[in-house]
C-alpha cells in the first residue's frame, strides 16, 4: 500500500472535511454551505461511499486530497504533508541525521516564536516602546484590536537585550543566529539584530512566524529591514498576510497585491481581507503561482513611481516566464483538433490616486479604495503605455523596437476582440497602418514556435516506461498510458468527441496527485513525440515530479503493462481510448449519485426554481452517461480490439 493509500484509508473525508465546513447528514450522505462561494442554500456534498465532494455552486469535486490543496491553497506535497500528520502516517524514513535536521528547523520556529511574545509585550507594556505605540495608532491609524491581532511588536534600542532574554529561554547563541534573530560579524562578536524598531512577524501559510520585518522609528537607515534568508524564511517564497487572506482570497476570486506590510494590515483592518505584501522583492513566480491557485484575478494596487512600475513590468513578465499559461484543447468548426495559449490568470494594475498610499485611502475612504480596485485596468493595457514610454516613437528604429517589444504581450491575449482592441489602439499609438502591427505579430509568433522547436525536451518528459494493468484504477491507469504515448490523448479526445462527449479534463480525475500529472502532460501531448524508454521502473516519472509516493501503488503490475505498450500501437490507442469511455461513464455515473442528492435536498426546502436547475443537470449526466455507454458497447460490436 503507497503512502497516499494509507492515508485515504485512515482519513474519512467526512471527518476532514467536517473540520472546515459545517456538515449535516443526507441520507447517505453529507451536505453543507459551500466554502469556496457565497450561498445560503447547501449545495455542497461528501459522499462518504466514494471519499469524494462535489460542490454545485463552484464545480469544485474530487477527493479529501483535492479539498485541502483547494482550501488552504496548497501544493499536492504540502497536502499530503498535513494529511499524513493528521492520519500519523510517517512519510518516509529519516535518518538520524535528518531527525537531527528537523530538529534544528523546530528549534529555529520556537525561537522565532519566543521572539514574537517578547517584542509583542514590549509594545504593549514597556514605557521605551511609546514612540512605537504613537506611530501605530495616530500616524498609521491602526487600532488596538490590529496591533494585538498581528502581533505587532517593539525592539529595546539595546545591543543584546533579545539575546539575553532568549538565552534564559534555553537557546543557544548560535540558533539565534541561524534564526535571523542575531548578527555575527566577521570579528565574532554578537548583537542583536532589530534594535529600536517596530517588528512585525511575517508567518508561513500555517500561520507559523518564520521572520520578521521591521521600520525605524528615529529616521536611522535602513527604514525598512527584514530577517536574511535563513532555512524558514525564504522572502522569494513567501506573501505577507497570506495565511489570513488566503479564505477571503477563494471567496472574493481576487487577489490583491500591495507593497507595505501597514497597507496589507490597514486593508484588513477597514474590512477588505483578500490584500497581501510582497517582501519588498518584485513579485516571483512561486509568489504569483501561489496567488493563481487561489483566485482568477490578480490586482496589483502598486505605487505610481518608478519602482511600482518596475514592479508592474516584473509581474508580468512572472506571468508570462512562469508555467501559467496553459495549452487548452479546442475543436474548430470543422472539427479539428486545435491548440490554444492562454493565461490562467487575468492580471490586472489599479492605479492610486494623487499618489497616495493603500493604507491612506482605505482607512480615510473604504469605499474609493473598493472602487480603485474595482476599475483596475487589464495589465496589457498599462504595460503598452509603460513600455512604449521607453522609446521615442517619432523615431523610425525606435517605434519598430517598440512594436516587437510589446508584441509578445499581445500575442497573449489569446481573446479575439482583446487582441484586435489592442492592435488599433496600438497602430494609432505608433501611428502606423493595422496591417503593419499583425505583421509584426506573426513574425514574433513565428519566432516563438521556431525558438520553442529548438528547447530540449522538457523533464517531465524523459523516459517513462510501463506499468499499472487494466484492473487497477482508471484514473491511474489512464495517466500510465498517457506517459508512454502522450500523443494519444488527441485520440481520446477525437472519439469523446464523435460520442458527444467533452474532452478530457483535469475534471475527470478525483486523485489530486493525478490531476496535476494530466495537467502537466496535457499541455505537451499536441506534436509530442512518442516517448521511447526501455526502464520499466520509472513509468510514473511525471506524476512522480508531484508525488513520488505514487511510484509504488502498484510495484507488482508492471509485465502486463509493459507487454501491452510494446504491442502494436492501434492496440495501445484502443486501449487509450476505451479507459477514456470508461472513465467518463464511471464520472458520470457518480455524478448521477450527487445530483440526486441535491435533488432530495431541494424538494425538502421546496426549491423549485433551483430543483428545475438541477433536475436539467440530472438530465444532461444521464444523457453523457448514457452516450459512454453507447460509445463503449459499439467498440465492442465491431470487436476493435
Amino acid at each position: 500500500m503507497s503512502v497516499v493509500e494509507e492515508i485515504r484509508s485512515r482519513l474519512d473525508i467526512v471527518d476532514v472535511i467536517g473540520s472546515y465546513v459545517k456538515l449535516t447528514r443526507s441520507g447517505r450522505n453529507y451536505k453543507g454551505l459551500s466554502p469556496f462561494k457565497q450561498e445560503r442554500t447547501p449545495s455542497f456534498f461528501v459522499f462518504p461511499d466514494t471519499q469524494t465532494f462535489k460542490d454545485f455552486s463552484s464545480g469544485e469535486q474530487g477527493d479529501v486530497f483535492t479539498f485541502v490543496m483547494k482550501i488552504e491553497g496548497w501544493t499536492f506535497r504540502e497536502a499530503l504533508q498535513e494529511l499524513a500528520r493528521r492520519a500519523g502516517v510517517s512519510l518516509e524514513e529519516r535518518t538520524p541525521e535528518q531527525q537531527r535536521a528537523q530538529s534544528a528547523l523546530q528549534r529555529l520556529r520556537e525561537a522565532l516564536h519566543e521572539a514574537m511574545a517578547y517584542f509583542h509585550q514590549l509594545l504593549l507594556s514597556a514605557p521605551q516602546a511609546q514612540i512605537c505605540r504613537d506611530y501605530l495608532l495616530k500616524q498609521r491609524r491602526l487600532s488596538e484590536d490590529s496591533i494585538r491581532a498581528w502581533k505587532l511588536g517593539y525592539s529595546l534600542p539595546d545591543y543584546h537585550a533579545l539575546s539575553a532574554y532568549l538565552t534564559e529561554k534555553g537557546f543557544a547563541q548560535t540558533e539565534l543566529v541561524d534564526a535571523g534573530l542575531v548578527v555575527e560579524n566577521e570579528e565574532g562578536r554578537r548583537y542583536d539584530r532589530f534594535r529600536g524598531r517596530l517588528i512585525i512577524p511575517i508567518c508561513d501559510l500555517r500561520g507559523q512566524v518564520v521572520g520578521f520585518g521591521s521600520r525605524s522609528l528615529d529616521g536611522s537607515e535602513p527604514k525598512y529591514m527584514n530577517s536574511p534568508q535563513t532555512a524558514v524564511f525564504d522572502k522569494g517564497r513567501l506573501l505577507f498576510g497570506l495565511e489570513r487572506a488566503r479564505h477571503a482570497i477563494r471567496q472574493a476570486g481576487e487577489a490583491v497585491l500591495v507593497e507595505g506590510y501597514m497597507d496589507v494590515i490597514a486593508c484588513h483592518q477597514a474590512g477588505f481581507t483578500n490584500v497581501v505584501a510582497g517582501m519588498g522583492t518584485s513579485l516571483t513566480d512561486e509568489q504569483f503561482t501561489m496567488l493563481r491557485r487561489l483566485a482568477p484575478r490578480i490586482v496589483l494596487a502598486l505605487d505610481a513611481d518608478a519602482g511600482g512600475q518596475r514592479a508592474v513590468l516584473r509581474s508580468l513578465d512572472v506571468a508570462r516566464e512562469s508555467a501559467e499559461r496553459e495549452v487548452e484543447l479546442r475543436f474548430d468548426p470543422r472539427g479539428a483538433l486545435r491548440a490554444q495559449l492562454h493565461f490562467k490568470v487575468d492580471l490586472r494594475v489599479a492605479m492610486l490616486p494623487d499618489n497616495r498610499d493603500p493604507d491612506e485611502i482605505v482607512l480615510s475612504d473604504p469605499q474609493q479604495w473598493r472602487s480603485v480596485i474595482a476599475s483596475a485596468a487589464p495589465i496589457v493595457e498599462y504595460v503598452l503605455d509603460a513600455v512604449l514610454s521607453q522609446f521615442n516613437l517619432a523615431d523610425a528604429v525606435q517605434k519598430s523596437a517598440a512594436l516587437r517589444a510589446v508584441a509578445p504581450i499581445l500575442l497573449d491575449a489569446t481573446d479575439a476582440v482583446q487582441r484586435d482592441t489592442y492592435v488599433q489602439q496600438l497602430a494609432r499609438r505608433l501611428g502606423v497602418t493595422v496591417r503593419a502591427v499583425a505583421q509584426t505579430l506573426s513574425e514574433t509568433e513565428r519566432e516563438q514556435r521556431h525558438k520553442g522547436r529548438g528547447e530540449a525536451t522538457p523533464r517531465y518528459a524523459k523516459q517513462p516506461a510501463a506499468s499499472s494493468p487494466p484492473s487497477l484504477d482508471l484514473e491511474l491507469h489512464l495517466i500510465a498510458l498517457l506517459l508512454r504515448h502522450p500523443q494519444m490523448l488527441i485520440d481520446a479526445n477525437v472519439a469523446l468527441t464523435r460520442a458527444g462527449l467533452d474532452v478530457l479534463s483535469e475534471k475527470d480525475f478525483a486523485d489530486a496527485a493525478l490531476r496535476q500529472g494530466f495537467h502537466a502532460l496535457s499541455r505537451h501531448a499536441i506534436g509530442h513525440p512518442t516517448v521511447e524508454s526501455s526502464d520499466d521502473d520509472t513509468w510514473l516519472a511525471l506524476v512522480a515530479d508531484y508525488d513520488p509516493t505514487l511510484v509504488k501503488a502498484a510495484p507488482s503490475a508492471q509485465q502486463e503493462l509493459s507487454r501491452l505498450l510494446r504491442e502494436d500501437a492501434a492496440l495501445v490507442r484502443e486501449e487509450v481510448v476505451r479507459t477514456a469511455l470508461r472513465l467518463r461513464e464511471r464520472n458520470a455515473a457518480r455524478e448521477q449519485q450527487a445530483l440526486v442528492a441535491m435533488i432530495e435536498q431541494l424538494r425538502e426546502t421546496q426549491d423549485w426554481s433551483a430543483l428545475q436547475h438541477y433536475n436539467l443537470q440530472l438530465r444532461h449526466v444521464t444523457t453523457q452517461r448514457l452516450r459512454a455507454q453507447r460509445a463503449l458497447q459499439l467498440r465492442n460490436e465491431l470487436s476493435i480490439f
